[in-house]
């Protein structure tokens, strides 16, 4: 964790989500909403390896590997409409996975130096902000979702993290 400009705090990790933002405001919130996705996201994929990356649900169904791709891509389309730059997939997986957590460590950073009347200025596809929360935050939050009911399907459970207080597993 380390401060900002404007007094708010952001994970950097996401192994744990320690602090609570110093004000309420539309900032403070969408950069806490990202730290709950990186946090699920890193607990989800905590310790897979390239074997588990390949494991789909179901027979025609989406695998892991697929699913963290996809979010790297939700994530590079909210980093692209904030920055106006593209970010270069890393070929693997695994390498997808770390780059996910850079991803939304890049983005906080550049919503952290935004007064709340900036953020409201961001458009994805020529609309209001609004639609990365309802549009590509939410869809990562339900993949994460996903990936922890396949990793439960194959045999190897998410670690129990609380989600709810933000601690890792004890």
């Amino acid at each position: 964790m380390y401060p900002t400009n404007e007094g708010i705090r952001m994970n950097v990790d996401y192994d744990r989500i320690d602090e609570y933002p110093e004000r309420v405001n539309a900032v403070a919130v969408v950069l806490r909403l990202l730290d709950g996705l990186g946090f699920r996201f890193y607990w989800a994929t905590y310790e897979l390896d390239r074997d588990d990356y390949g494991f789909t649900p179901t027979e025609g169904g989406n695998s892991i590997g697929w699913m963290v791709s996809h979010i790297w891509g939700l994530l590079n389309w909210i980093y692209l409409n904030i920055t106006g730059e593209q970010a270069k997939r890393p070929p693997s997986k695994i390498d997808q996975r770390a780059h996910v957590l850079d991803l939304i460590r890049m983005i906080q950073e550049d919503i952290t130096g935004m007064s709340d009347e900036q953020l409201a200025e961001v458009r994805i596809e020529g609309l209001p902000f609004w639609h990365i929360i309802n549009g590509p935050i939410s869809d990562a939050l339900s993949h994460v979702g996903q990936i922890n009911m396949a990793r439960r399907l194959m045999g190897k459970p998410t670690p129990k993290a609380n989600v709810f207080r933000c601690d890792p597993p004890s």
